[in-house]
């Protein structure tokens, strides 16, 4: 059976402290998914019914570091930036090329991700506050991935 538990801490932006240790059989070297535990509902666009809901892997990691109760794991692939990290300076940059190349070179993408002048920041733009659903958090799942 597959060692299956939770985020219980997050170390830096690129260690999680996992609630399962060596006595539930977790060892060095073993890779782990982590997960939201509610996953992400999903609907018919027929009948706007709920088909049910998928889990959306949000890392994987590592164990580096086993204790009796816990585990310590790196994420894979976070590039030493902070969760949730996105370069909005960068994304400005592409979204700017690619309306360029739709609709012309005069089209400027502006108040994107600022809060100065007159131009609303990305937030009031879309209506709310903005959440990275791929984040990691403390209560996430984790769950081993079996090699076959």
């Amino acid at each position: 059976m597959a060692v299956e538990g939770k985020v219980a801490k997050i170390l830096g932006n690129s260690e999680i402290v996992i609630n399962r240790g060596r006595g539930q059989g977790v060892r060095q070297g073993m890779l782990f998914e982590v997960f939201a535990p509610e996953g992400e509902e999903v609907w018919d666009p027929d009948t706007g019914e709920t088909l049910g809901t998928v889990e959306d892997v949000k890392a994987k990691a590592e164990v580096t570091e086993v204790k009796d109760r816990l585990a310590v794991a790196r994420l894979q692939n976070t590039q030493d930036m902070p969760f949730g990290a996105v370069n909005i300076g960068e994304m400005q940059e592409n979204l700017q090329r690619m309306f360029g190349q739709m609709f012309g070179e005069d089209v400027q993408v502006r108040g994107f991700g600022t809060t100065s002048g007159d131009d609303p920041d990305l937030e009031s733009m879309v209506g709310g506050p903005l959440q990275d659903l791929s984040q990691v958090r403390v209560g996430d799942a984790v769950r081993e991935i079996k090699h076959r």
